[in-house]
C-alpha cells in the first residue's frame, strides 16, 4: 500500500468516527420504552425485544413514542447522527378518554395540543390533570419544553 492510499483511508476512518448517532436514553424504564429504542435501531433488535416481552403487533401499535408512533420514532431517529441525548418516554391512553389524549398531545407538541384542544373540546378546556400534574408541567417534564397553553 503506498502512502497516498493510506492517507487516504486514515481520512476516511476519522471521518467516521466523528459521527455519533442519537443517544437514545430511557425516561422511565418501562418495556415500552425499551420497544422505541430497539425500534430505533434497527428491525431485527425491535422483533427481538418484541418477541422478549411478548408483544403482539397490535399492542406496538396501542402506545406512542415520545408522541410518535412506534413506526414515526423509529423512522426519526433510526439514522440521527446528531450525538444529541434523547430522553425517551412511552405514552399509553389507559383511560381511553379525551383528557389522557389532550395529556399526551401536549407532551408532543404544541402543534398537537392545539389540534387535540380543538377536537376533543372545542377548544375550550378547563382545568385537566395529567398523572396527578397540572397540563403544563406534564407537557413540559415529558418533552415540550416549550409547551403553551
Amino acid at each position: 500500500m503506498n502512502k497516498k492510499t493510506f492517507a487516504l483511508l486514515a481520512t476516511l476512518s476519522l471521518g467516521a468516527t466523528s459521527v455519533h448517532a442519537v443517544n437514545l436514553v430511557s425516561g422511565d424504564n418501562s418495556n415500552l420504552t425499551a420497544m422505541c429504542i430497539a425500534a430505533a435501531t434497527s428491525d431485527d433488535a425491535m422483533d427481538a425485544k418484541a418477541k422478549e416481552y411478548g408483544f403482539s403487533k397490535a399492542e406496538l401499535e396501542s402506545f406512542s413514542c415520545n408522541g410518535m408512533t412506534l413506526n414515526e420514532f423509529a423512522k426519526k431517529y433510526r439514522d440521527d447522527t446528531s450525538g444529541q441525548a434523547v430522553v425517551v418516554y412511552t405514552f399509553e391512553n389507559t383511560g381511553d378518554n379525551r383528557e389522557s389524549e389532550l395529556c399526551i398531545a401536549a407532551a408532543t407538541s404544541n402543534e398537537a395540543y392545539k389540534e387535540a384542544k380543538q377536537r376533543l373540546f372545542g377548544g375550550k378546556v378547563g382545568q385537566v390533570a395529567c398523572n396527578g400534574l397540572s397540563i403544563d408541567k406534564f407537557a413540559k417534564r415529558y418533552g415540550n419544553r416549550g409547551f403553551k397553553m
